[in-house]
């Protein structure tokens, strides 16, 4: 009658054995998208379409990102570009003609003799979207990760124990099965 007992045991752990590979899968798939996440806003954008790819798991982080970003950096960019637009378009000829390093970054902002306010706007943009990306949302996606990472370790140090409960399991049932095994002589 042991052996019968041993044998449940035995069910009971390969369904959880079973469980625990689906649950450190979908850990697994959840680095993956956080791999991809991080990839994706390292220049600080990030597009509809790579949102698609993240999985469900990351589809409110990806939204809050692309919204709280997008805000952020356009309302810097629009102090930024304020006040460059002002600074340039006082020059004087003279503070213009000579100052080497003023005549150098003026010229890239300049288009067609009127100062190009779109181009100022955007540098200013971009360069605060990938600010915003690495100094506030990658410490937000690492935690993240080293959370996901302790939860797989974890599922993996109990699915070890699990599977070396089931080696000593089928032991004891063959084991047990001998001893109650009728000879016929």
């Amino acid at each position: 009658m042991g052996w019968v007992l041993l044998t449940l045991r035995k069910a009971e752990l390969q369904a959880s054995i079973n469980d625990r590979n689906l649950k450190i899968l979908r850990l697994k798939q959840q680095l993956d998208n956080l791999s991809s996440f991080a990839t994706a806003i390292a220049d600080g954008y990030i597009t509809p379409g790579e949102i698609a790819t993240f999985g469900t798991s990351l589809f409110g982080d990806a939204m809050d990102y692309m919204y709280n970003s997008t805000m952020a950096s356009d309302e810097v960019a629009q102090e930024q570009t304020s006040y460059y637009s002002d600074l340039y378009s006082g020059l004087t000829e003279e503070q213009y003609y000579n100052n080497p390093d003023i005549s150098s970054q003026v010229q890239l902002y300049y288009k067609d003799g009127a100062l190009d306010t779109d181009a100022i706007y955007n540098e200013f943009l971009e360069k605060n979207l990938e600010e915003y990306a690495q100094e506030y949302f990658q410490p937000i996606l690492n935690e993240k990760q080293k959370e996901i990472e302790n939860l797989k370790l974890e599922e993996e140090t109990l699915l070890q124990s699990e599977e070396a409960e089931i080696q000593q399991l089928d032991q004891s049932i063959s084991s047990e099965i001998q001893r109650n095994t009728i000879h016929l002589a």
